[in-house]
């Protein structure tokens, strides 16, 4: 028999409600009916009618739903701001890793540590838009949101990815937007968006 309390969750969760919210409610729900069942089986009755029973007792699951879907401050930013969660955040995070890196490179070479500095940041970024990407993706899985903003997100983040480059001089690095690398796009949406459309169907059908 499914868990009414866990198909609860479910429900609150791809309508908006955090991650953390559910996961408090429903764990006093749990409480809740695992008291009732106690005291009933207390009281001479067996476990499987008391568990029925503490079930029918602890309420109607649209009524329980209804109790948090009532309530729009309860809904997370991600379901109330999609365009800043998923799109703006993620492509902030990733102009702000550029520019650290940017700003540890021209560190780097007034040190004279030049010559192997570059091979580093080449390194940080290809990896950081995979990191920015899996990011989103796990947090729209945790959170049973939609697909087409989160893939919106990790599309954006990983065409500026391709799209931008470092010119490394002696004391200053100049970053300047050029035409995405559609072989690298194309790998780097392989091993992100691709697994997380998967997970995602996954999830959204169990």
């Amino acid at each position: 028999m499914p868990d009414p309390i866990a198909g609860l969750g479910e429900r609150l969760l791809r309508a908006g409600i955090s991650p953390s919210r559910t996961a408090r409610y429903t764990a006093e729900l749990t409480e809740h009916l695992a008291d009732i069942t106690d005291e009933l089986i207390a009281g001479g009755m067996q476990p499987a009618r008391a568990h029925a029973e503490a079930l029918s007792r602890l309420g109607d699951p649209e009524i329980l739903a209804a109790a948090m879907l009532g309530q729009p401050r309860l809904r997370s930013l991600s379901s109330r701001l999609p365009v800043l969660v998923w799109l703006a955040l993620p492509l902030a995070a990733e102009l702000g890793v550029i520019a650290l890196l940017a700003v540890l490179l021209v560190a780097a070479g007034r040190q004279g540590l030049a010559p192997t500095a570059p091979q580093m940041v080449d390194l940080l970024l290809a990896l950081a838009p995979l990191g920015i990407a899996w990011s989103i993706g796990v947090s729209a899985l945790r959170r049973r949101a939609g697909f087409a903003w989160p893939v919106g997100g990790m599309l954006a983040t990983l065409l500026a990815a391709t799209a931008l480059d470092l010119a490394i001089g002696s004391d200053a690095v100049a970053i300047s937007l050029g035409g995405p690398a559609p072989g690298v796009l194309a790998l780097y949406a392989l091993v992100t968006i691709a697994p997380f459309l998967l997970l995602h169907r996954h999830l959204r059908v169990r």
